[in-house]
């Protein structure tokens, strides 16, 4: 991207199309080198001219891609560039501040330290489920580096743990002062009043 050009929001295809042409261009691979390289690795399917479609999406009128990558292309393209599928996921490295990755209609995240920590399993999304995505992460990590990924499932335990509590006092306390505003209004006694701020102690026993 330019330096000029706005922040946007980016497909994820998007996204993998700009970084396969950065990890292109660091090679200094033309398109049609890049294609050799597929056909190498056995990625025939993977021509220049399909190249060139994915990088550029083949925009319809309005912009929109039309050609979208899969899984299968994705891995292809880093065993022909000699890299990690990860290096093609997130951010491109050109890209203006402020521009987001399109996970979903309604995910977009624009912080790309999160975005790889993500897809390599370290980091839960911010709306995503902490508790399902640390304890999934514990289970395929090997032993010695599962330390991170258990303190942070412990950490989501904990805080959904003490949200829980926070909700339930809340609760209890609206309900007493309800309680206490009708007394009150009501006519009760100090008594009265003195006895509907006692600890309910009936579950205890």
């Amino acid at each position: 991207m330019s330096s000029n050009s706005a922040p946007s929001t980016l497909s994820v295809s998007d996204a993998v199309a700009l970084r396969v042409k950065e990890a292109r261009n660091r090679r200094g691979w033309t398109m049609k080198q890049l294609a050799a390289a597929c056909h190498e690795a056995g990625a025939t399917k993977l021509t220049a001219p399909v190249l060139a479609n994915i990088e550029t999406g083949r925009r319809d009128a309005n912009g929109v891609r039309r050609r979208e990558l899969s899984i299968d292309e994705v891995v292809a393209l880093a065993v022909a560039l000699g890299i990690s599928p990860i290096h093609l996921l997130g951010l491109p490295d050109e890209a203006e501040p402020g521009t987001k990755v399109l996970l979903t209609p309604e995910v977009a995240i624009g912080d790309g330290e999160l975005l790889l920590e993500w897809f390599c399993g370290q980091k839960a999304l911010p709306q995503g489920d902490a508790r399902q995505f640390y304890s999934t992460a514990i289970q395929r990590m090997p032993a010695g580096d599962s330390q991170q990924a258990l303190a942070d499932f412990t950490s989501s335990v904990l805080q959904d743990r003490a949200a829980a509590m926070t909700a339930a006092f809340n609760s209890e306390m609206a309900a007493t002062l309800a309680k206490i505003n009708a007394a009150v209004q009501s006519g009760a006694s100090p008594e009265e009043l003195a006895a509907l701020l006692k600890p309910d102690d009936s579950g205890s026993e």
